[in-house]
């Protein structure tokens, strides 16, 4: 038995445990006095007897780390954050991110335990019940180790594939993976774990984690299944049983990365990249999760200034060794696929290489929204409301005509509570924005999106760089929302005047023109209905802040613009280019990338509908063909 100390009772740890959950939930480090008290813990902890055992086996150890396992029986015990315990006199010397102590929570099972041999790529399978968009998130921050093959990403499973029987149905199938990853709800249903997978005939859909564990155990259990990573609210929750992680951990898998407390999506990206790219990196002999995790928990703490949250994910670890994969005779290449497709891709239009060249203006219009399934879930809604209530309206009109009809028949008051029943928890991130952002520098941007697309994937690309966003005010009295993110912070602070240091050269704006949500999830009614374009959009001049009026219009008339999903056959598209631009013609250089579907090259290029009625030059491609286009440059060191 080993006594903390009168100083550390059981009330002590919960209230320790409050506060390190709220600094984390708010993104924020430390604060001195909470730092002293992880800092006495750790003295509390690492003393006496066990310090001696601990020198020797680092002295055992011949310099390597020491897996530190905690074999806790009390539910409450599991739940605290121990990764958060600091050496006495060090500011980041955190047990979550110590080069020396692998801290993780050992579980007592009679399953065995052995690393897996891999030979090639790490095989990962996601499941995504109820979050579509996630997945293309994570695909997106893996993209490294995807196009090197040091992972392979398996079919994942969302929508229908990932319900009860069709997920079952999966475990009997080939290809097996090496991992699992997890991105939903947890919760506890009597006090025993269960996951949420999507629903049966608008019902929810729970299972059990036991029952989960059964089964993954009886289809895996002697495959390559090594490691299940639970992305999910409570998914380290202890519960009467056990925590979904103990038990997955017990019975399913060597090893389950789970989260004490609820995440960001960005910060779990920051961690899922830098977790997958330590365990499968190819210069490694071994996968260990323990050390991989370690590392994970480092570069959150380096890239959030410190924040609490890098505590959150925890290890359970079945065995006393965390190598899970052996890679000594490990041989990694690119996948064939990608290499085949990068041979048929076209060049790039030379006008588009040219552009990227430069500094540029990003214009993004809104086409992903139409074909984003919440946005036809919106149309669904607002449709079946109408008819429900004997008013209908034909099919298939615009959305603003649909939404116009809507707003006067029921109510704009209903018509705002409809799309934040269908936005306001929807992840939205086409890939094509992010490889857009990347590229992206300071200067002016514009978005017509309505969800926080464009400002998220610039965060998530350039964090050195300060991010202001700009949503114009939709009365005449030119109070626009302004939001910031400091370079190198994740907060986002709402600003209530017009900040002095705004400088485009240095820094990156964005305009929301369509409103909707901003980040930190702020909402304000977005321009929807016929009557919102025809009263709410105006001038540059009437709609912002007559402080930022001239520096934004000069950074507007300085660099080209790169028009991308706007169509000149959408009225409210052509509204808002004569509201940016007046009669002004474009800036030279400019370029317009359009949907083939629409065969509006003609009209681009002879500048029918533009400002100035002066074209710009015009190309057809399909998202993935741009997608290929900008990967082109980017590995030709242009752009």
């Amino acid at each position: 038995m080993h006594l903390l100390g009168p100083g550390f009772d059981a009330d002590a740890l919960h209230a320790l445990a409050r506060r390190l959950k709220t600094a984390a939930e708010g993104g924020m480090p430390l604060e001195p006095e909470l730092a002293r008290q992880v800092q006495a813990l750790h003295r509390a902890l690492i003393q006496g007897d066990l310090q001696a055992v601990l020198e020797r086996l680092r002295e055992a150890s011949d310099g390597g780390p020491v897996l530190l396992r905690f074999m806790l029986q009390d539910a409450d015990l599991q739940g605290f954050p121990w990764e958060a315990l600091c050496e006495p006199g060090r500011d980041f010397e955190f047990l979550g991110n110590s080069a020396s102590l692998l801290p993780v929570r050992g579980v007592r099972s009679p399953e065995p335990w052995q690393p897996r041999e891999v030979r090639g790529a790490v095989r990962l399978l996601a499941i995504a019940p109820l979050h579509p968009h996630s997945l293309s998130r994570l695909q997106g921050t893996l993209h490294e180790s995807l196009a090197s093959g040091e992972i392979e990403w398996l079919e994942p499973l969302t929508g229908p594939r990932s319900r009860k029987a069709a997920l079952f149905e999966r475990l009997r199938r080939q290809p097996e993976p090496h991992i699992l990853h997890f991105i939903g709800h947890g919760g506890l249903h009597e006090g025993r774990p269960v996951l949420r997978l999507a629903d049966e005939e608008d019902e929810e859909s729970w299972v059990s984690v036991e029952l989960l564990a059964q089964q993954l155990h009886g289809a895996w259990g002697q495959g390559p299944l090594r490691l299940i990573v639970l992305e999910a609210c409570e998914g380290a929750s202890p519960g009467a049983l056990a925590s979904a992680a103990e038990l997955l951990a017990r019975t399913a898998a060597d090893a389950v990365v789970a989260y004490l407390w609820p995440v960001r999506m960005d910060v779990a990206l920051r961690c899922s990249r830098a977790f997958y790219r330590a365990l499968t990196r190819a210069a490694r002999e071994e996968g260990d999760v323990a050390l991989s995790l370690n590392e994970a928990r480092r570069s959150v703490l380096a890239e959030l200034e410190g924040s609490a949250e890098a505590f959150s994910p925890v290890l359970y670890l079945r065995g006393r060794d965390p190598v899970l994969f052996d890679f000594k005779a490990r041989k990694v290449s690119p996948p064939p696929l990608a290499a085949t497709t990068r041979t048929e891709v076209s060049p790039p239009p030379a006008a588009l290489g040219r552009l990227l060249e430069q500094p540029f203006t990003l214009l993004l219009g809104n086409r992903w929204e139409e074909e984003a399934p919440d946005f036809r879930g919106l149309r669904e809604r607002l449709q079946g409301e109408l008819t429900q209530k004997e008013l209908p309206v034909p099919y298939e009109l615009p959305l603003s005509t649909l939404a116009q009809h809507f707003a006067l028949r029921i109510g704009q008051e209903e018509l705002d509570y409809e799309f934040q029943e269908v936005f306001g928890q929807a992840h939205f991130m086409p890939p094509l924005v992010r490889l857009l952002a990347r590229r992206l520098g300071p200067g002016v941007h514009i978005t017509l999106l309505r969800l926080p697309v464009l400002e998220q994937a610039i965060a998530e690309q350039h964090p050195r760089l300060t991010l202001y966003v700009i949503q114009p005010s939709s009365n005449a009295d030119g109070h626009a929302v302004m939001m910031r993110r400091e370079a190198g912070a994740v907060r986002w602070e709402r600003l209530r005047q017009v900040p002095s240091g705004l400088e485009p050269e240095r820094d990156v704006v964005v305009l929301r023109l369509c409103s909707g949500y901003l980040p930190a999830h702020l909402f304000s009614r977005p321009l929807l209905t016929e009557d919102d374009y025809l009263l709410g959009v105006r001038g540059l001049s009437s709609l912002l802040p007559f402080e930022l009026v001239e520096p934004i219009q000069s950074a507007l008339s300085l660099h080209p613009l790169l028009l991308v999903g706007m169509s000149m056959l959408d009225w409210s598209h052509r509204m808002l280019l004569y509201q940016l631009f007046g009669k002004r013609t474009l800036m030279r250089g400019s370029m317009a990338v359009l949907d083939p579907s629409g065969r509006e090259q003609e009209l681009w290029e002879e500048g029918r509908g533009l400002p100035g009625k002066t074209g710009v030059r015009a190309c057809e491609s399909t998202d993935e063909a741009l997608e290929d286009w900008l990967e082109a440059l980017a590995a030709e060191g242009r752009g």
